[in-house]
């Protein structure tokens, strides 16, 4: 898919991304990530955006194969503009402002659902569902051999993680100094058909962060979600996430989109086709 998309209200990506990020009280649990050379986080991301004017907007994704990062959709394709960026830089296991250990690969071939794309209203069920996407990488990175894998768990399997273990959270949030990492473990609280809910603390930015687990069993770091959603105080903004707003109340949770088969099923093979159209579609 080339070309522009259009759209019907220039307010749909900004009450999309406003909805991305909250911290949950009674305090700010976000730990600073020093070293970013260490696995699992030299595989996490920022994503620099540029729709054309040489700035680059900040996201987070994770590299899950060597030329293939995770990440939200609405990191991949505006609402607003009706488009994807010209380009994503990508900037694995990023330190700091000018830190970047493994270096950066430009793209300019990103997926999403074609569901998403057609997202006409902030209340539209899609942007929940169908909030993810991938960016395929020209090249691999090449001092990166180890990834985390993603994996479709059942609900028995997920009852079992939110019984027994934290999820991870990690990224690159905005009210942070530029370019470095944080992280923050909670227990995963709730889980629908789709979506997973937990109190992580995150702030814009942090979207298309990767939910892990460490499965003790066979000592692996597993992917089983993509950050997008959050919650927003009455004026809509994000809570604690500038000096302006409070933490949000207790008993608030942010969420993300679950893995399951068929999400997985569209990231391990984006360019498939399923009669006319694809679950994915290329952009820009």
């Amino acid at each position: 898919m080339t070309g522009s998309m259009p759209f019907h209200s220039s307010q749909r990506d900004a009450a999309l991304q406003a909805m991305d990020y909250a911290l949950i009280g009674p305090r700010d649990n976000r730990v600073h990530v020093a070293n970013t050379r260490r696995f699992p986080y030299n595989t996490i991301c920022y994503l620099g955006r540029d729709f054309g004017d040489r700035r680059l907007r900040g996201c987070t994704g994770t590299l899950i194969t060597p030329q293939t990062v995770l990440t939200a959709a609405h990191c991949i394709f505006s609402h607003r503009r009706g488009r994807a960026p010209l380009r994503i830089r990508v900037i694995p296991g990023r330190a700091d402002r000018n830190t970047m250990p493994f270096g950066y690969i430009d793209s300019r071939e990103y997926y999403v659902p074609q569901r998403y794309i057609r997202i006409r209203s902030s209340r539209d069920p899609a942007r929940r569902y169908y909030d993810y996407g991938i960016i395929v990488l020209p090249h691999a990175f090449a001092k990166l051999k180890r990834f985390m894998p993603v994996r479709a768990l059942t609900k028995i399997q997920l009852d079992r993680v939110r019984r027994h273990g934290q999820i991870n959270v990690a990224g690159y949030p905005g009210d942070r100094p530029l370019g470095t990492l944080w992280r923050h473990s909670e227990y995963l609280k709730r889980i629908s058909p789709r979506r997973l809910y937990y109190t992580v603390d995150t702030c814009p930015g942090h979207s298309g962060s990767p939910i892990w687990f460490f499965n003790r069993r066979i000592r692996q770091h597993q992917i089983i979600g993509v950050h997008t959603s959050g919650v927003v105080n009455e004026r809509g903004r994000s809570y604690g996430c500038s000096r302006t707003t409070v933490l949000a109340p207790p008993g608030s949770m942010n969420s993300g989109v679950r893995i399951t088969s068929g999400v997985l099923a569209n990231i391990r093979a984006p360019r498939k086709r399923s009669g006319a159209k694809g679950p994915l579609v290329r952009l820009p």
